[in-house]
């Protein structure tokens, strides 16, 4: 009978070290997991592109432009922006998205420091005429440019 119950114990011992080791395990694999986000950090929100704009709008016989102009700070993506252009005051007169994707140059292209793109405006605006111009991010959402721009 002795000889019975040491085999039982011996059973019931070599369950709490296994339990032990993955518990440790686990420990061990969650630790790590708060050691790396706080080195490596959870990714933070995206940069939004800083750059220095000038804008123009020009009223002509022939076709009225909108002029965009990079005088500095970071290169801006053209797929990554979406450019909304409204007639002021009202503000409920859309230039047509169309329209103000006819730019000079690719829209996939870049528009460096020092490069310029130009859209129609297909409104017929007038001389003194105001047209708010909005730039977002796309994939941030947030604005890069929020400016009014009297047409000349």
């Amino acid at each position: 009978m002795y000889i019975k119950e040491q085999k039982e114990m011996k059973k019931e011992e070599a369950v709490s070290p296994v339990i032990g080791v993955i518990l440790m395990v686990v420990i061990t694999v969650i630790i790590a997991a708060v050691l790396a986000v706080f080195a490596f950090g959870v990714g933070g929100p995206a940069k939004v592109p800083a750059a220095k704009l000038k804008f123009e709008a020009i009223n002509s016989t022939t076709v009225d432009t909108l002029t965009i102009s990079n005088t500095g700070g970071d290169s801006l993506i053209l797929s990554e922006l979406t450019i909304y252009a409204r007639l002021a005051p009202s503000g409920n007169e859309t230039i047509p998205n169309q329209v103000m994707n006819n730019w000079s140059i690719p829209t996939t292209a870049y528009l460096a420091p020092g490069k310029s793109i130009t859209g129609n405006i297909n409104n017929n605006v007038n001389p003194g005429d105001i047209i708010n111009v909005q730039i977002m991010h796309i994939s941030t959402g947030q604005l890069i440019a929020d400016t009014r721009v009297t047409v000349h």
